[in-house]
């Protein structure tokens, strides 16, 4: 059974992926460069010459890591000369990942640990944490449990609290993986399933979902889950073969390895040893053909296990024999306890009691070197303490959003106090307007009718002067003469009265009774005439 847990624990033994989906790609990129987090600016580096060099390096690592190792020598050099700290911890990080690449994983501490003094120094947590990321990856790689778990978890404290949801989905597979390399089944079940969830909330972040999930199916094979660890399979292929679940063409073949093994594993605890050995042979060949030792020894080691079911135990014998060496060159100390455990059994087993002697002294040394309950207990009161000081920070960042809060709505309630204002004195302002314009209606409907009356008093008053200038009453006139009396007693002829009293005019002329008294027959008219 601990050949089960330390084997299938690892189907990221290709682990230079592009997409850095696994505990090995401490990049989050392996053979290019990092991507910055979204949100951030890079700082504008001192030295312009170092920053050339180091861009030249990271275009060339991926299909020349050698010469891009050597440009990263170079920037570090220029930037150190230039005082420039971020190009330093770049090219530093760079070398260190590269060296990883290479399963050089004592150089790449080397080099990591000279990045992580810089990068504590610059403000740039997203960065910071893959440093930390790298470091807990190399030394996953080397078996040395204890401080990959350390690292994995500083980097997990820096990623919850800047929100990087893609980097905290990777890092929480990489500490389940080593819980289940560990063989705390249960605190790795419930870290990786955080990884799920985590992961399928992340735009584009297909990649760490089909990881976390091929992870959590070795887990669920380990643990007899058989059916669940069918459908997470299932989930993870699909989850890689959306748009961004690959990056790159090695990023294809890599995650069909993943789950290619996963599946092979799935179907040796089936009982399927026929069937997993075709799958696990075509594993092999991929490896092959990537020169990739890590995933040799890791197909090896899974093709001995089908050949011992098969009833193969030379085959079996040659196949746990080379993955014992392969793991030994890459330092794949997991795989390599894996198989020692394989061929004490199958020596025991051959009726070769010396040499399984000897390959169970060798595994019991490997894994006294490798599994220390002293260093569970303290790298699980570690991260009791990391997440404790993660939840005081979370609770200061409560405190301060509350007060941010309280100041808003402060702000808020002011607002709407003066917004209430403001509308309070533009409804007074339009009640006097409208006050205004009744006014003004009023007015004009008084002026309107004070005129139609004072046109009335006016046509009165001429009606008046009219009458003033017109005769009535009794008028005094002589009966003889036809003079007429005025008020003083002067007799004045009719004329004169008239016109004095009125707008009358006279013109004489003689009427017809009086024209043949005065005239006589030179009247016209008269019977003479």
């Amino acid at each position: 059974m601990l050949s089960v847990v330390l084997t299938l624990s690892l189907p990221g033994s290709g682990w230079a992926q592009a997409s850095g989906t696994s505990v090995a790609s401490p990049a989050g990129t392996a053979g290019q460069a990092p991507t910055r987090a979204a949100g951030t600016l890079p700082p504008k580096p001192r030295s312009r010459q170092a920053d050339s060099v180091f861009r030249l390096g990271e275009s060339m690592e991926r299909d020349q890591p050698v010469p891009a190792m050597r440009l990263y020598r170079e920037a570090a050099v220029l930037a150190a000369q230039g005082n420039d700290s971020v190009t330093l911890a770049n090219a530093r990080y760079r070398l260190g990942i590269t060296f990883w690449a290479r399963n050089l994983y004592d150089s790449a501490l080397v080099y990591l640990d000279s990045a992580l003094v810089v990068r504590r120094r610059l403000d740039d947590p997203t960065e910071l944490a893959r440093v930390y990321n790298g470091l807990g990856a190399s030394y996953y790689q080397l078996g040395i449990y204890e401080p990959a778990l350390e690292a994995f978890v500083q980097a997990l404290r820096i990623r919850r609290v800047s929100r990087d949801s893609m980097g905290l989905a990777r890092t929480l597979t990489n500490i389940g993986k080593v819980y289940h390399d560990w063989g705390q089944l249960d605190r790795a079940r419930v870290t990786l399933q955080e990884a799920t969830r985590v992961a399928e909330r992340v735009p584009n972040g297909a990649a760490a979902l089909g990881y976390a999930l091929n992870s959590l199916a070795m887990l669920e094979i380990d643990r007899g889950n058989l059916a669940e660890a069918r459908q997470l399979i299932d989930q993870s292929i699909g989850a890689y073969a959306m748009p961004h679940g690959r990056t790159s063409r090695a990023d294809s073949v890599e995650s069909w390895e993943f789950n290619a093994t996963s599946t092979g594993a799935l179907l040796l605890r089936e009982g399927r040893a026929s069937e997993s050995l075709v799958i696990l042979d075509s594993v092999l060949t991929s490896a092959n053909d990537r020169h990739s030792d890590r995933a040799k020894a890791r197909a090896l080691l899974l093709l001995g296990e089908a050949s011992v079911r098969m009833g193969n135990p030379t085959k079996a014998r040659t196949q746990f024999t080379e993955s014992l060496a392969l793991s030994r060159i890459v330092g794949q100390r997991i795989i390599a306890l894996a198989a020692l455990d394989h061929l004490s059994e199958l020596e025991y087993g051959s009726g070769n009691a010396r040499a399984a002697v000897g390959y169970l002294r060798a595994y019991r040394v490997l894994r006294d070197t490798i599994f220390d309950q002293d260093a569970a207990l303290r790298i699980a009161s570690r991260e009791a303490r990391a997440e404790t000081d993660a939840a005081l920070q979370a609770n200061v960042q409560l405190q301060a959003r509350g007060v941010e809060q309280q100041v808003v709505i402060s702000r808020q309630r002011s607002t709407v106090i003066m917004g209430s204002v403001i509308l309070a004195l533009v409804s007074a302002l339009l009640l006097m307007l409208v006050y205004t314009q009744r006014r003004e209606r009023a007015r004009a409907s008084a002026l309107k009718a004070a005129n139609a009356e004072l046109a009335t008093v006016n046509e009165e008053l001429r009606n008046a002067v009219s009458e003033v200038r017109t005769l009535s009453g009794l008028i005094p006139i002589c009966a003889n003469c036809k003079k007429v009396r005025d008020d003083r007693g002067y007799w004045e002829t009719v004329e004169t009265f008239v016109a004095e009293r009125s707008n009358a005019t006279f013109s004489h002329s003689i009427c017809q009774s009086c024209g043949p008294q005065l005239y006589g027959d030179l009247w016209p008219g008269s019977p003479q005439g």
